[in-house]
């Protein structure tokens, strides 16, 4: 036996569910199920209730133990009708089961809950054949039963050594917050390359843009470069030839993925599938602690938001924030947001520096430009002036003084005054926020380990690679 087999085997035993795991699942989605249809009854126009997800297709991964239960609406439903009636049907059921129902939110709403360590997931979709899609889980059933029909045991295995790597590595999920690889799109990787070494060996040797097209709906890449245009990563689904299946997939998890197919392929160790939180104490150590510049706006929430909302209003929030800093005179060279989907939020920012120069350039219009008179009018007698204007090239230029020149300060004017395009579902809560200049600031536990491995800037499987 090889090495990479041994650490294979191993890996599987951390993450294959034991036959009794796998019966405890059965028999909770089966007793979901029964409360579906029993609930669904008293509602017209659900036709069906089915099993979806990992759990029907046994790939699911220990410790990630989720059941998906598809409710079935005839196609006559309005789309409103539709999603009243699952949320108000979810709630009901999870409710009886004590499963402490919340509202989420993907293509359309949904409801979730937990049943021990079970997340419970019931969904609507309407019950069409293909392509006739009304919405996007439409789809979902027509993927449970193509995986089925592909992967064998062995290959139901494979398919979780590859979301396992793919976890542990930090590329799973492809909701906002990671912008990953799904659990689908993983079996369809095992169904297309084989195994688990055959994916990654593949993947090691990926060049943008990268296009599987298994059941062959087209017939070359540049016509589904046509149809798709130009993505790093392109995966017809084969059930919907008009579907990319990794549209979710940012660029820099695709390139984290390919980067960590490599490192693996080249030094197995059994470290690429365990969690993060193993490693990390064994290698991070910050360097350059005391002389580096961070800044964080820290603030609570003041409600319960679906987490794909959050992230996706943090994201934007994160991103006017860096705008707003690059526009007041800083360099910004990393930014990254976090959220304990609960209670607080926070925003990271590495500077060069915490302050800005006493002076800064500021461009003027070209002589030529009409407005040319008004620039100097402006500015010749401006306190604010501290040289110029000169001219260089055809355009006219001053130093100007930086007014306010302390982060903290920059960063507090812009939110009080609107400065900053921040997300409007969180735009009061930000005008609350701490704003520190060190972690030591910073009291909630899981929020300082996150600025830690901010700080540390490396993606998680490059804390395995052992050379």
């Amino acid at each position: 036996m090889t090495k990479i087999d041994e650490i294979l085997r191993e890996a599987l035993k951390m993450y294959k569910p034991t036959p009794s795991e796998e019966e405890i699942l059965k028999r909770v989605s089966e007793k979901i199920v029964r409360e579906a249809i029993l609930e669904s009854s008293r509602y017209e126009g659900i036709l069906d209730v089915t099993l979806e997800g990992s759990a029907a297709k046994e790939t699911w991964v220990r410790g990630r133990e989720e059941v998906d239960i598809f409710i079935h609406f005839d196609p006559t439903v309005a789309l409103e009708t539709l999603e009243k009636t699952v949320i108000e049907l979810g709630f009901k059921v999870l409710r009886k089961l004590d499963g402490n129902p919340r509202l989420m939110y993907a293509d359309h709403p949904y409801v979730e809950g937990r049943l021990g360590n079970v997340i419970v997931n019931i969904v609507a979709c309407y019950k069409v054949n293909p392509p006739n899609w009304i919405s996007a889980t439409d789809r979902t059933p027509y993927h449970t039963k193509y995986v089925k029909e592909k992967l064998d045991q062995n290959a139901r295995d494979e398919v979780r050594l590859l979301k396992a790597f793919m976890m542990c590595c930090g590329v799973y999920g492809a909701e906002i917050k990671m912008r990953g690889f799904s659990g689908y799109l993983a079996e369809l990787l095992i169904i297309n390359y084989g195994g688990f070494m055959e994916t990654l060996r593949e993947a090691s040797n990926w060049i943008p843009p990268v296009v599987i097209d298994i059941e062959k709906h087209y017939k070359s890449k540049e016509e589904v470069l046509d149809v798709f245009g130009e993505r790093h990563l392109i995966v017809v689904d084969p059930v919907d030839r008009m579907r990319n299946v990794a549209s979710a997939v940012s660029e820099e998890k695709f390139s984290e993925f390919i980067l960590a197919s490599k490192l693996f392929s080249r030094s197995p160790s059994i470290s690429f599938f365990k969690p993060r939180e193993e490693i990390i104490s064994k290698t991070s150590t910050i360097r350059g602690n005391g002389e580096r510049c961070i800044v964080i706006v820290y603030f609570k929430l003041s409600s319960i938001k679906p987490p794909d909302v959050l992230w996706g209003e943090l994201k934007k929030t994160e991103n006017g924030l860096k705008k707003y800093l690059e526009s007041s005179g800083f360099t910004v060279y990393r930014s990254d947001s976090w959220t304990d989907e609960e209670n607080i939020c926070l925003i990271a920012f590495e500077l060069p520096s915490l302050t800005l120069p006493y002076v800064k350039i500021h461009q003027g219009p070209p002589v030529h430009n009409p407005n040319v008179l008004q620039f100097i009018d402006k500015w010749i007698k401006n306190e604010d002036r501290i040289a110029g204007p000169w001219i260089s090239g055809t355009r006219l230029y001053i130093l100007r003084r930086n007014n306010i020149r302390n982060v903290v300060e920059i960063i507090r004017k812009g939110l009080s005054e609107n400065r900053v395009a921040v997300s409007k579902g969180l735009a009061e809560d930000l005008r609350k926020a701490e704003i520190y200049t060190s972690i030591e600031e910073v009291g909630n536990t899981r929020a300082r380990k996150f600025l830690e491995l901010f700080l540390d800037g490396r993606p998680a499987f490059l804390d395995r690679y052992e050379g």
